[in-house]
């Protein structure tokens, strides 16, 4: 076996490598030789995490081609969407570590949101009265159901700006919910971040009634038997 460690100069990327959060400052090609020549050649990625986590940190959890690039150190801001696809890859990963964890790491990196602007009902933009852009705080995240209420999958879309994610029965799912729910806001309280919710399926407003009212717990509807 043999191995390379290629150091990478600064300003670093940022990326998510198999549910760790860090700079990318270097990376570990490690291969076999061959008498036809190098054969089964992987990268990983070497990371500094930050915060008291010592730098150099190899990432063996994912392969470099695995790994998603959040933003650059230069310009350390990434935007909701981007986010949102980073929470989404996350949830796709065999072990998510979920959006508190992620947002943690990201803060201690100095990276920050980029806000959608705030807007009138005609589509103007708002603005202060020192003639700034104000920074939208309230989203409508459309959430689509599959399944039945013991088999359910739940989803928002990135397009919305924050992603969701959860499946199983129905209780199970509407705790899911409500938790990353109560995460998101709480990671954005100084933004006063309000998320509310709807969905194209009329037949869980239910679900979506529960979760704008912050219920901790599903409460069955009248008709429950009949979406079971």
């Amino acid at each position: 076996m043999n191995s390379q460690i290629l150091k990478l100069e600064a300003p670093y990327n940022i990326i998510y490598a198999g549910g760790r959060i860090g700079r990318h400052i270097a990376t570990m090609t490690v291969w076999e030789d061959s008498e036809l020549g190098i054969y089964e050649a992987s990268q990983y990625p070497m990371i500094d995490e930050g915060g008291d986590l010592a730098a150099g940190a190899l990432v063996t959890e994912a392969e470099l081609c695995d790994c998603r690039v959040i933003c650059n150190e230069r310009d350390p801001r990434i935007g909701l969407r981007s986010l949102a696809e980073i929470v989404k890859y996350d949830f796709e990963q065999e072990e998510p570590v979920e959006f508190a964890y992620l947002w943690e790491r990201l803060s201690l990196l100095g990276v920050k949101v980029v806000w959608d602007k705030a807007r009138d009902e005609k589509g103007e933009l708002l603005k202060d009265d020192e003639g700034n852009e104000i920074d939208e705080n309230v989203y409508e995240i459309s959430i689509s159901f599959d399944g039945t209420h013991r088999h359910l999958l739940a989803r928002s879309y990135v397009s919305s700006g924050f992603y969701f994610y959860a499946r199983g029965t129905v209780e199970e799912v509407y705790k899911e919910l409500h938790y990353q729910h109560m995460i998101y806001e709480s990671m954005f309280d100084r933004d006063a971040l309000l998320i509310k919710f709807e969905t194209p399926d009329g037949w869980e407003q239910h679900i979506i009634d529960l979760l704008n009212e912050r219920k901790e717990y599903y409460e069955p509807a009248p008709d429950e038997e009949q979406l079971i």
